[in-house]
Order: C-alpha cells, then sequence, then structure tokens
C-alpha cells in the first residue's frame, strides 16, 4: 500500500454475519458499510466486528453497526420482512455517511438458493438471470461503479446447466462490461470469474464457490484470481502447503472433546468456558448407529451386510442412491466436507465428530469456516448453525481481496485519487 496510512474502503453487501467482511479486514481494508436483511446475522457481525468489543483486524469497521434493510430492489419472488427498507445504494451512502466515488471495493454476496444443486430444477429464462438478488446487485454496482468488485457465490452460478458458462454468467458478464462512467473515456469492467476451492486456499473445508473479480476500464487479461497455496497432498507433490486438516483445526487442548451430549464447554475444569463448543443431544439410537458405522467403514452405507444393518434408519432401508453421506464420520487427516446450514446435524451430511459419537460442536464448526477461536455466536442452536453455514470463508475473501490490492494499487483512493 505504499507509505500512505490510508486505507482502500469497501462496503460489504449481503454481508451476513460478517465473513467476508472479516476477510477484506484482513487485507487492510476499511469496511465503511455493510447490509443485510437477516436480524440474527446482524447481531453477530455487530458482537464481532462493531464496537470496543470488535475482533482486531489490520483493517477495521468505521460504523457502529451495520444497516438492516432490504436489498432485492423490489425484484419479486424475494421475501423479507415487511418492517424493514429497501434501499438503493444512494439509501447506502446517506445511511453511513459515504460520499459518492468514494468507495474503492463492492463486496457482494447474495443468496442465491435459484443456484443450489439441491433447487436447480427451474428452467432459464431467456437473456436474463436466473435470481433476482443477482441482478439486484450487479445494479447496486451500477450506482457507484467502484474500481473494484468482489463477487462470491454458490458454484453452481458456474457449473449448473448444459452449458458453459450458463446464462446467468453470460448476462453477469455482458452487464459488467456494459457499465459506464459518465467521465470515462474507457469503461466496463475486465473480469475473471471461476470456481475456487477454499480448501486450496488454507480454510480446512473442501468448500466450492464461484469468485468474481472485476476491474474498472482494464482488459480481461489483466484480472487475475489468486493462485493457490495449498493443495491435497495425495494427488500431486507440489511446492504449495499441505491442505489444512480437520484435527488441525480443531485437535486442540482448550476445546474439551468428549462433551457430554447436550451440554456445552462452561464451567468444566482445565477447560475455558465457551458456550459455542457445545454438542446436539442425540437419541441412543443414533448413537448406536454412529458406533456401528465408526466400526464398519464411515457412512449408514458401509452396514449393509453386516450384523449391524438392523441399525439403519428406516427412511434408509430401501435407498439405492443419495444420502451416502448422511450420519458420516469427517476423516481427521483431511479438509472437512462442505458445511451446511445443517452442519451439526448428524442426519444431514458428514458431519460426526472423527472420533467422538457426536455431531461436531457449533465452535468447532466455525473453526473449520475459519473464523477465530473468539468469534461469538448465536445462543440458539439453529441461528448459529444457519450463522456458520451461510458464511463465506474469510481466508478466501482474504487472498482474492489481497490480491486485487497489489495487482490494481494505482485506483484505489489511498494510493492516488487522482485514477479516479
Amino acid at each position: 500500500m505504499g507509505t500512505s496510512d490510508a486505507k482502500p474502503k469497501a462496503v460489504d453487501l449481503f454481508c451476513g454475519a460478517g465473513g467476508a467482511s472479516m476477510g477484506l479486514l484482513q487485507a487492510g481494508f476499511e469496511v465503511v458499510g455493510a447490509v443485510d436483511a437477516d436480524e440474527s446475522a446482524l447481531d453477530v457481525y455487530s458482537e464481532n466486528l462493531c464496537g470496543s468489543n470488535s475482533l482486531d483486524f489490520s483493517g477495521e469497521v468505521t460504523f457502529n453497526e451495520p444497516l438492516r434493510a432490504d436489498l432485492s430492489r423490489d425484484y419479486t419472488g424475494y421475501d423479507t420482512a415487511d418492517s424493514i427498507p429497501t434501499v438503493t445504494f444512494a439509501d447506502i451512502r446517506d445511511h453511513f455517511g459515504i460520499e459518492t466515488g468514494e468507495i474503492d471495493l463492492i463486496c457482494g454476496c447474495p443468496p442465491c438458493q435459484n443456484f443450489s444443486a439441491l433447487r436447480d430444477t427451474d428452467p432459464w429464462p431467456d437473456g436474463e438471470p436466473k435470481d433476482e438478488l443477482l441482478r439486484a446487485f450487479v445494479e447496486f454496482v451500477e450506482e457507484e461503479v467502484p474500481p473494484l468488485v468482489l463477487f462470491e457465490n454458490v458454484s453452481n452460478i458456474v457449473n449448473a446447466g448444459d452449458d458453459v458458462p450458463t446464462a446467468y454468467v453470460d448476462w453477469l458478464l455482458r452487464r459488467m462490461g456494459e457499465i459506464n462512467r459518465d467521465d470515462s473515456r474507457r469503461g466496463g469492467y475486465g473480469r475473471e470469474l471461476s470456481v475456487l476451492n477454499a480448501a486450496d486456499y488454507g480454510v480446512p473445508q473442501r468448500r466450492r464457490r464461484s469468485i468474481g473479480a472485476f476491474v474498472y476500464g482494464v482488459d480481461d487479461d489483466s484480472v487475475t484470481l489468486p493462485d493457490p497455496t495449498h493443495a491435497n497432498p495425495t494427488i500431486a507433490a507440489t511446492d504449495r502447503e499441505d491442505w489444512v486438516t480437520v484435527d488441525e483445526r480443531i485437535n486442540r487442548d482448550d476445546l474439551k472433546e468428549d462433551l457430554e451430549l447436550g451440554h456445552a464447554q462452561t464451567g468444566i475444569d482445565g477447560f475455558p468456558d465457551d458456550p459455542a463448543h457445545r454438542s446436539r443431544r442425540h437419541h441412543d439410537s443414533t448413537v448406536q448407529m454412529i458406533q456401528a458405522i465408526r466400526k464398519h467403514g464411515g457412512s449408514w452405507k458401509d452396514l449393509r451386510g453386516t450384523d449391524d444393518e438392523d441399525k439403519i434408519k428406516d427412511c434408509h432401508q430401501d435407498l439405492s442412491t443419495g444420502a451416502a453421506s448422511a450420519y458420516g464420520i469427517m476423516a481427521a487427516d483431511e479438509p472437512a466436507p462442505t458445511l451446511t446450514t445443517r452442519c451439526t446435524n448428524v442426519s444431514s451430511g458428514r458431519f460426526t465428530h472423527p472420533r467422538e459419537n457426536r455431531a461436531i460442536t457449533f465452535r468447532e464448526a466455525a473453526l473449520l469456516m475459519g473464523f477465530p477461536e473468539s468469534f461469538s455466536l448465536p445462543s440458539i442452536n439453529e441461528k448459529a448453525e444457519r450463522v456458520i453455514g451461510n458464511a463465506v470463508p474469510p481466508q478466501l475473501i482474504r487472498a482474492v481481496a489481497t490480491t486485487l490490492v497489489e495487482s490494481f494499487p494505482s485506483m484505489l483512493h489511498a494510493e492516488s485519487k487522482s485514477a479516479r
């Protein structure tokens, strides 16, 4: 960043609990605005990133609390509370006291359930994006036209459909390429859009996400995503570090491994109080099935043909395909599977602890997402689970934001206002 003490400024749209903001802070950004509609997620954002109790990063958050608002721009098909306002980017600027043209980067992670592998059944509309929140995000960009834009979303935005790129990707790249400032002789965003695996960037989780980096007024060839820093050690020898494993992140002296089911790590001799390190309570039959799975393999399907076959749940008895990961046991020496909004439920995926006959705790899940040890989580199980499963791994955003800053320093206000 040169010798200037000023930090580049970013606004985080669809900010959730702050995973992307945290990555921007780690990359040295000043986050001057953050907006989302989810009240529970925003409470977590405020507690961890705002005010005197905020976590310590090289960047900083400049506001006391994020803005709760509807970012759908009144498009149909998106449900949110009637009591919160629908906003434009001008409204966001007014709320946070941001000057027009002051922002260096807009980051956006709009929820896109329409592209989920479980819900991707609707036909593609002709020439339009499939999800209206994605359309809304581009319109926010058009109202500010910052030098840099960072986009994160589910991998199916790039991978879904029979053709690659998909109809939405065609639309997104075309619209971003057409955006132009009034005083600019050369407009449009150069871009790089690809699916990245968070494990390749030091996150202890195999989480594949669509990442887009957009830079105003440059050729596509000038824009690059960060090179991976980590690799699967079982595939081929590289000069990268090995993937970070589950055990490297959650096998810790400050976390009690053999937690009693249904209890949290509070008031336990030899361990610091951590109410987020709490185990869900499982039925006895579920515990017995986990024990049997551990004996025969790593999945409920491994019980077939054994003397423990009767422990298979009724819903799986006649199932020939699908649900293979349900009740599965995490491998200690690999990154975790993709964590979902049901990531502490053993019935919802390979979320059983590597050694204990229980699901991973909320603290363990947060650590596997890349949140720091002191990150506060909601006390209600379902809210904590949703915060984690919907999060963006901070380390992945940090890598992308750092690459953008290092590649285009002259575009940042912190380095050169004349570039605007």
